[in-house]
């Protein structure tokens, strides 16, 4: 399965691709048939099993091949530049930082079932995905409710992605695993989660788009302020 839309382009190049065969430029046919199994390797949206049970929390995004992986675990505070906007009333959170490879499916999942209340768009700069990105590359947060409280997923464009794709909108209804946007040719995803979480994962591990479990809720949402 691809990215709606892909496989009739490819379909088209394809047919591109043969004429220069058909005319002796086997070498010119070779590289678009190349070009063209790239992008669709780039553009693939596989099917999901979506894990059923209650209080989980599952991967926004994969990291699953190369350098594809979850590589950062840490509780943050006012020093991460969005938390007011997933957490209003402060407090601290769970950072999960997954940092897509080229590589990765580039589809990304809701990590949690729940309301979108909030999503922003900020255009940036286009940096390798690890230095002050959230202060100066192109990202988009989307803010899902829950009734454990507020989970926060923050797309991250980085020096290969030039696009963020936001499937969903303030007042949409997601379940877990649905997908919510992409970021093309990889990136980075940061998952934010309220203190009430257990999580369980480690920094290195591999992750797969709403199929990997990454954390659990282990207390109701009035034990927190949100």
């Amino acid at each position: 399965m691809f990215v709606k839309g892909v496989a009739k382009r490819a379909s088209f190049l394809i047919s591109v691709a043969t004429i220069p065969f058909l005319l002796g430029y086997h070498a010119v046919s070779i590289l678009m048939f190349s070009l063209i199994a790239f992008m669709m390797q780039f553009f693939r949206d596989p099917e999901r099993n979506i894990p059923s049970e209650d209080n989980i929390i599952v991967a926004p995004a994969d990291g699953r091949r190369l350098s594809g992986k979850i590589d950062r675990i840490k509780r943050v505070g006012s020093d991460y530049p969005l938390i007011d906007r997933i957490f209003p009333n402060g407090g601290e959170a769970i950072l999960i930082s997954t940092f897509m490879s080229p590589f990765d499916v580039h589809v990304n999942r809701a990590p949690v079932s729940g309301r979108v209340i909030y999503t922003e768009h900020t255009d940036g700069k286009f940096r390798v995905a690890r230095s002050r990105v959230l202060t100066e590359n192109e990202r988009n947060l989307i803010v899902i409710e829950t009734e454990h409280g507020n989970v926060g997923v923050v797309q991250i464009a980085g020096f290969i992605a030039r696009r963020i794709v936001q499937y969903v909108n303030e007042g949409d209804y997601v379940e877990r695993g649905s997908r919510i946007g992409m970021i093309r040719f990889g990136s980075r995803v940061d998952l934010i989660l309220p203190e009430n979480c257990e999580v369980l994962v480690k920094t290195g591990s591999r992750s797969v788009a709403g199929e990997t479990v990454v954390a659990r809720f282990v207390k109701p949402k009035s034990d927190r302020k949100n």
